[in-house]
């Protein structure tokens, strides 16, 4: 019995300028949808975030320790210290919608530097609606999609 070998042969494909515009057109097409996706789906909130502005002014207490939220993404929880207090509560979050709801938090007094600071924290949780990334930052905003605090790793 004869011991056949199969034998490929490989030719260069000539593409023409209409063959090319027709790869560039579709590679073009794949980058916005990666970037589409990238950029409106739900953004990624699990985490400790450091609250580094209310309502466009930075936040600055007195003590070493700052500001925060922190969000459980698979319990829905969020954690965290405003100033003086800590607060604890849940959080629904639908794509860019997130809302906060049964928060509670400690009743400590602190330097009037840090009640001012949790003032503006507490105020301003009670208004955000929406969430954003921004590059390394998250930003919660209004329902007018005003940024009402800027919060960073």
């Amino acid at each position: 019995m004869a011991n056949f070998k199969k034998i490929i042969i490989l030719r260069p494909i000539l593409i023409t300028g209409t063959d090319m515009k027709k790869i560039l057109l579709g590679c073009a097409i794949a980058a916005t949808a990666i970037m589409t996706a990238a950029c409106c789906g739900q953004p990624d909130i699990n985490g400790k975030w450091n609250i580094l502005k209310v309502n466009g002014e930075e936040i600055t207490v007195t003590g070493e320790e700052k500001p925060f939220i922190e969000f459980n993404t698979e319990e829905s929880k969020v954690h965290g210290f405003t100033g003086c207090n800590i607060m604890n509560g849940a959080y629904t979050q639908d794509g860019k919608e997130i809302a906060f709801g049964n928060m509670a938090t400690t009743m400590m007094a602190g330097p009037e530097e840090n009640m001012k600071a949790e003032s503006a924290v507490l105020g301003a949780m009670g208004k955000v609606a929406f969430v954003k990334a921004d590059g390394e930052n998250i930003l919660l905003l209004d329902e007018e999609k005003n940024v009402v605090m800027e919060l960073g790793k």
